[in-house]
């Protein structure tokens, strides 16, 4: 395939089978269910590496604004919207998205508090009420986010919520609800407090230290 099928403007024709076809050509690995603007930024940095100069890229600034001669990767493509992919069984990648309206709107907020990542795990896949729940604070410039996922638990959804001064709060975006991966029992033993033994390779890789840190940092609270 030529290389100068690369550039903005015909990748946002495609289909998002055609882009995850033509990346796969370019020994692209795309993980599944991956945002396609995820995958035309992959295919332009591809084009950067032949040495090709890909078209413009307009880039929004807090505004929303779109500054003059722009030819970088976007920082945002001016979208509200929350994306997961699994690390492994026991971790979620999260990336995010704001738009500048919706930015704008919370920030300038004089009631706004905190924003957070929130993990529901639910027992049914067409449940809307939760089983469980915690909490991880972010920040309004945090993108992307590791979150250890709980043992034992059937599906999750994460969501992207805004809170403020006044008990009130907004789901800015939530992600597709997904099917928990299996995963090894020793985790479901990996609670804080709690002493759980683990193969003697698996403690050389420091998980012990690893899983002590994220409940100390982000398990906040829950609802059974």
């Amino acid at each position: 395939m030529e290389n100068n099928l690369l550039t903005l403007s015909h990748l946002e024709t495609l289909s998002s089978a055609d882009l995850i076809a033509l990346a796969d050509d370019y020994g692209i690995d795309i993980p599944e269910n991956l945002n396609r603007r995820f995958i035309i930024a992959e295919l332009l940095e591809v084009a950067q590496e032949f040495n090709q100069k890909p078209a413009p890229v307009q880039i929004m600034d807090e505004g929303g604004e779109v500054p003059e001669n722009s030819s970088e990767l976007p920082e945002s493509f001016n979208e509200t919207e929350i994306s997961v992919i699994f690390r492994n069984p026991a971790w979620a990648f999260v990336f995010w998205d704001i738009s500048a309206e919706a930015l704008k709107r919370i920030s300038e907020s004089s009631r706004f508090k905190n924003l957070v990542l929130r993990i529901l795990y639910f027992e049914n896949f067409d449940d809307v009420t939760p089983v469980a729940y915690y909490d991880i604070d972010i920040s309004l410039s945090d993108r992307e986010q590791y979150v250890l996922l709980e043992a034992g638990k059937k599906f999750f959804r994460i969501d992207l919520v805004a809170f403020f001064s006044d008990g009130t709060s907004d789901n800015l975006t939530i992600s597709e609800k997904l099917q928990m991966p299996a995963t090894p029992q020793i985790f479901a033993k990996a609670l804080p407090g709690e002493e759980f033994e683990v193969p003697k390779i698996l403690e050389l890789s420091g998980i012990k230290k690893l899983l002590k840190s994220h409940y100390e940092k982000y398990r906040q609270s829950f609802v059974e």
